[in-house]
């Protein structure tokens, strides 16, 4: 039987109902691939972990714990990055959101590199590295409290973005885009209902994506080292250079990147997000008001 997560359909949430805190029942393989903006080889693997230890990252060399909480957030500009003690991790985002769809409460993720392999761009690749794990309650049956909203809460950003987070009985996400200077692309919108959809299939597998143009700046800055046709949906000025998996595969990555800021709270959300033009300093700027309630 598969894990189960957001959007199977398994588990009826009810409002501010408490759940089973759960983990991995076995260690996963490593998963070992290029990174995105370094450019360089990096590995990951991912081990059960007690019950309340959150989603930690450790160095696999050092030793150095990385709680993946807003309070340890780093650069937020192209990626979502944390930071503890001296040790700096990228590109978290993507694993963040397979963990938390798949509601893995609590595990220990073991790292080398400075940012963590963008695979194939998407959270897919993820998704099945937990799958074959297995995700299992903890035998103490600890519950983990959901965070419920009350109110409404509001969050604008920079270049007309904008966020807001209504009450509401479980997940649910809007996203919308608009690209006026490109018809192609044109308005995209997703959405997606932890009690109706299904992550894996409809949200998981959308890359990251950027325009052609950009790819001089970014490696300017040091950034974007790492991408290539196979581990990013590339945009031209008229027209796909790379085939889109999804008529809105724009929107439904910027609702999976979303997932994984928002995964930053420690805490199930029960609330419906709608997030116009988001991006991570958005999402993380949202995360961190929540953490806050």
């Amino acid at each position: 039987m598969p894990p189960r997560g957001i959007g199977t359909g398994e588990e009826p949430v009810t409002l501010g109902l408490p759940r089973l805190r759960q983990t991995l029942q076995n260690p996963s393989e490593r998963f070992q691939g290029l990174a995105l903006h370094s450019g360089r080889e990096a590995w990951l693997r991912l081990l059960p972990a007690e019950a309340g230890r959150g989603l930690l990252f450790v160095d696999a060399e050092s030793g150095q714990e990385i709680p993946a909480r807003t309070e340890n957030l780093g650069d937020t500009s192209r990626q979502t990055q944390i930071h503890a003690g001296g040790r700096t991790l990228s590109t978290v985002e993507h694993l963040l959101s397979a963990l938390a769809a798949l509601r893995v409460d609590d595990v220990q993720i073991e790292v080398s590199g400075p940012e963590l392999p963008i695979a194939d761009g998407s959270a897919a690749p993820f998704i099945a590295l937990i799958q074959a794990a297995g995700v299992t309650p903890h035998p103490s049956a600890t519950a983990v409290e959901p965070l419920v909203l009350r109110e409404p809460l509001l969050l604008t950003g920079a270049a007309g973005s904008s966020a807001v987070a209504l009450p509401a009985p479980h997940f649910q996400a809007t996203v919308a885009l608009s690209y006026p200077n490109h018809p192609y692309l044109g308005h995209q919108i997703a959405t997606f209902d932890a009690m109706t959809d299904d992550y894996a299939s409809q949200i998981a597998p959308a890359r990251t994506y950027g325009f052609l143009s950009e790819i001089e700046q970014l490696h300017a800055r040091g950034l974007g080292l790492g991408a290539s046709y196979d581990n990013a949906l590339v945009l031209g000025e008229t027209e796909y250079v790379t085939p889109p998996r999804f008529e809105n595969e724009l929107a439904r990555h910027k609702l999976l990147d979303l997932i994984g800021d928002l995964a930053l709270t420690g805490r199930p959300l029960h609330m419906h997000v709608v997030a116009v033009k988001p991006g991570h300093q958005l999402n993380t700027g949202l995360a961190l008001l929540l953490s806050k309630l």
